[in-house]
């Protein structure tokens, strides 16, 4: 047989066998195990903090709002008029050393932000994901308390503009 015959028997057979087996490119599938329809309304809810870090809820509310508001594929309205509702906990605020001076002291440290989100048709009878996401991002201890303090709220704002990131990554990987 050609070599051009084989090669188009086998993409036609490739073909039929995604096609029998429910295949959907990248982008056409479906969360929680039911088809979604594309939404192009978002109502992102106020983020609950469940830290001892306060005002991280803000500070990764607006990140999120500020992705989305780039991504431009959503335009974020009301909660009447949303297609779906995005809402979410932040569960955790860990910041680590992962690096250490001779005498055990922590030199390098990693900053990681947790969310529980949910997003979920408008009334929330149906939920469309629920997922945790993570943020996180690295500062070097500075020279004295207040260079470390200053080092450590930028790397939390950094961690929250990673979580962001991912947080809306997530979301139009089913859209």
């Amino acid at each position: 047989m050609p070599r051009r015959l084989v090669r188009l028997l086998s993409i036609a057979g490739c073909g039929l066998f995604f096609v029998a087996c429910g295949y959907q490119p990248y982008g056409a599938g479906a969360w929680l195990g039911g088809p979604s329809r594309e939404i192009q309304r978002l109502h992102l809810a106020v983020l609950t903090n469940n830290t001892f870090k306060p005002g991280l809820q803000g500070l990764v509310g607006a990140a999120i709002r500020r992705h989305l508001q780039q991504d431009g594929r959503m335009r974020l309205t009301p909660p009447e008029v949303a297609d779906a509702i995005l809402a979410g906990s932040l569960t955790g605020y860990e910041n680590e050393p992962i690096a250490f001076e001779q005498i055990d002291i922590g030199r390098r440290f990693r900053v990681r932000v947790r969310l529980a989100m949910r997003l979920a048709e408008r009334g929330g009878e149906k939920v469309l994901l629920m997922e945790e996401i993570v943020g996180e991002a690295f500062y070097t201890a500075g020279g004295g308390a207040v260079a470390t303090r200053a080092a450590e709220e930028e790397a939390t704002a950094r961690a929250a503009q990673d979580l962001a990131s991912r947080v809306v990554a997530r979301l139009m990987e089913g859209l």
